[in-house]
């Protein structure tokens, strides 16, 4: 798990005590500042975060990716009488070489990813939302234009649940869980989601401490869940079993096949 070792300093204590300094720092002293300095970029930036980055965000819509895994566990759960079937069985078999113990471990190995993307995604968005209501910090665009104070300790409102950034957390949560399981393409997963929580700024929907929150909250709820409760499950499959893409996509096709 190469990609997952990369992230070892989320569960550092120095790391959340820097971070939380960090966010101090830009709160005080340089999120109006540099919100007003977004203000002056060229239109052609404001039109690549619009038209191109923001959309991302909504095919990574949390709830989205929630009922893909929720309906992938609902059909693991039915694999049994299937596998149980001769004629069905002998077609899963043939169609992806794999033997029965193959195929019921790798079931086993997506019903684990899944239930990790489910509980990551629910976990961070809530923490996320009970931050936003505890802190009620105002959008931009209210505290500039409305005359909104910057903070409105316990408060639902939509124009001050600004911190941390939910877009920003929702991007790094899913880009930290298709880090350990893709165990590739890193710096280009964490450019996307940066450039992901970057462009709230320039949908004047958050100060920058709230993307860096945001950033820090959805990272470190998937990797210390994959760590506390998945990683020794996950990796002693792969350990004994050949774990690709291709041959995952292979037997999920034909499992809806049959």
């Amino acid at each position: 798990m190469k990609n997952f070792k990369k992230l070892y300093f989320l569960s550092s204590f120095k790391f959340f005590i820097f971070v939380c300094l960090v966010i101090v720092f830009l709160f005080k002293f340089l999120d109006i500042f540099l919100f007003k300095l977004s203000r002056s970029s060229p239109a052609l930036i404001f039109d690549f975060f619009k038209n191109i980055i923001d959309p991302i965000s909504d095919i990574f819509d949390p709830f989205n990716l929630i009922v893909v895994c929720g309906v992938f566990l609902i059909l693991n759960l039915k694999i049994e009488p299937i596998l149980k079937n001769k004629e069905k069985l002998k077609i899963l078999k043939s169609k992806t070489n794999l033997t029965l113990d193959e195929i019921l471990k790798l079931f086993e190995y997506l019903s684990l990813v899944c239930k990790h993307f489910i509980l990551s995604l629910a976990l961070a968005g809530v923490i996320c939302n009970v931050l936003k209501y505890i802190i009620g910090v105002s959008r931009p665009k209210y505290f500039f234009l409305q005359g909104y104070d910057r903070i409105n300790f316990f408060n639902i409102e939509h124009k001050v649940n600004s911190f941390p950034s939910g877009h920003t957390q929702a991007a790094f949560t899913v880009a930290v869980l298709l880090i350990i399981y893709a165990n590739r393409f890193f710096l280009q997963i964490m450019i996307i989601a940066s450039l992901m929580g970057l462009s709230r700024i320039f949908m004047s929907m958050h100060f920058p401490s709230d993307l860096v929150a945001g950033a820090y909250l959805g990272a470190f709820v998937p990797y210390i869940l994959y760590k506390r409760i998945y990683k020794e499950k996950i990796e002693s499959i792969k350990k004994n079993y050949n774990i690709s893409f291709k041959g995952l996509v292979r037997l999920i096709y034909w499992r809806f096949y049959i």
